[in-house]
């Protein structure tokens, strides 16, 4: 079976999003722990959160509107 390699960036992603963790998908990609995790600090400084974001999904049923 023919492995996926996958970029940094595409990494990061998966991080953020919560589909893998540190641990795993640095030694997958070959870069050390101590560095994905200093590299995925600055890739979710650089994505604020939007406070309103929640907002496009949900919508409110009796009792609350």
């Amino acid at each position: 079976m023919h492995k996926t390699v996958i970029s940094l960036e595409d990494a990061l992603d998966l991080i953020y999003k919560g589909q893998t963790n540190v641990a795993i998908i640095s030694k997958e990609i070959g870069v050390p722990f101590e560095e994905m995790k200093r590299l995925f600090k600055l890739y979710v400084s650089q994505r604020p959160i939007d406070p309103d974001v929640w907002k496009a999904d949900v919508d409110l049923s009796w009792p609350w509107s």
